[in-house]
């Protein structure tokens, strides 16, 4: 794939910072993060390094960046759910719709986070993985919460995992121009979701 090809049909209305981030995660998904260099990334942009370092310090910002910011939107998002949605069964339904409308909006991102987590530094992927863990939590918290009414099964750490695998690698497949794909993909989890967590 070409550079040029990589960058987005439609970046009218981003910042500078949201343009580094949207091009960088399509660079690094399609070519890898060590294959692309600054020179790689700035002449994509059509911007000069001083720019890009008003906005990002190092290539590793970048990376730190895309690989933080769509979990903890997740993040912010399930604790809101958790606490607007009292019922077990309805707040798993809407944590599963927030989760594939992220991945769908975020695929390029996705990807890299899956494919590069390693190639961050100690302290920062850790701080990737404790926001996956936080994540998960929020599922564990209102599995245990339908637990104790008696409509879903006691917590397993392992079926929670099946369940949020299901979830996390439609990225690898799921088309976000296709509207009913997405919609599809969404009542088909959850279902499946609940039928593997109800009791």
């Amino acid at each position: 794939m070409a550079i040029t090809e990589v960058i987005a049909a439609d970046l009218s209305g981003q910042t500078l910072q949201q343009r580094i981030l949207r091009t960088a995660a399509q660079l690094f998904a399609a070519h890898g993060f060590h294959a692309v260099g600054m020179q790689t990334l700035c002449e994509a942009l059509q911007i000069s390094r001083g720019a890009f370092y008003h906005h990002f310090r190092s290539k590793d910002d970048v990376l730190d960046d895309i690989c933080t910011r769509y979990m903890t939107e997740l993040v912010h998002k399930g604790e809101q759910t958790l606490r607007d949605e009292a019922d077990p069964e309805r707040c798993l339904q809407r944590l599963g719709q927030d989760l594939l409308q992220v991945i769908a909006a975020n695929l390029p991102e996705l990807t890299v986070c899956f494919r590069e987590i390693q190639s961050l530094g100690n302290e920062r992927r850790q701080k990737v993985i404790d926001l996956h863990r936080k994540y998960e939590s929020l599922w564990k918290e209102t599995v245990e919460r339908g637990a104790q009414t008696g409509a879903l099964l006691p917590y397993s750490r392992v079926r929670m995992k099946a369940v949020l695998g299901m979830y996390y690698y439609s990225y690898i497949w799921l088309n976000p121009a296709r509207a009913e794909e997405l919609a599809g993909a969404i009542a088909s989890f959850n279902d499946i979701a609940l039928k593997g967590l109800r009791k």
